[in-house]
């Protein structure tokens, strides 16, 4: 019964994010990103910028186009695993449920600077020593701060920081 569950949970939490996928990216802000803790799961959402990521601009314009998007999908996959990963007390967290789509520029539907990434990391309900990292930082300056907020929501608790190249990983709700 508790497998059964945990796979409802995620269907839904899928279907949430393929409905929501387009309306995320007109509402994430560049360089921020929300985690949001609920049974055991850790539900993140982040805005990265395109140059962040090597070898998929192959234009070299700061933009990522649609065929770029599409050309790139294995890499980009490959490094955001290797580069945002959560950890507790019993190791390294799966990131489960990867999606991404092309942030919105405004200004041309077909290219973006920045990327919505959006997955569920599998959490054990009574975790402890959360550490969330993060090294994908962009080449302009405003690129190189990722400011962030998670949510726990069992434990009513809150809490908001900044990730850089300098300081990329964050304890979370540590005591």
């Amino acid at each position: 019964m508790r497998v059964l569950k945990k796979q409802i949970i995620m269907i839904i939490f899928m279907m949430s994010l393929l409905l929501a996928t387009e309306a995320q990216s007109h509402m994430m802000v560049a360089q921020h990103g929300t985690i949001n803790m609920v049974n055991n799961g850790a539900f993140m959402v982040l805005s990265l910028p395109i140059s962040a990521f090597n070898d998929i601009d192959d234009d070299i314009n700061g933009h990522l186009s649609t065929v770029e998007f599409n050309a790139h999908r294995v890499e980009i996959i490959a490094q955001i695993l290797a580069k945002v990963k959560l950890k507790d007390n019993n190791g390294l967290r799966p990131l489960e449920g990867l999606m991404f789509s092309l942030g919105d520029d405004h200004h041309d539907a077909d290219t973006a600077t920045q990327l919505i990434v959006m997955g569920r990391f599998a959490i054990d309900d009574n975790a402890t020593n959360l550490i969330f990292s993060l090294d994908l930082f962009g080449l302009a300056e405003a690129e190189k701060v990722m400011s962030m907020s998670v949510k726990h929501k069992a434990a009513n608790q809150t809490m908001a920081f900044k990730l850089t190249p300098e300081h990329p990983i964050q304890n979370l709700f540590a005591e």
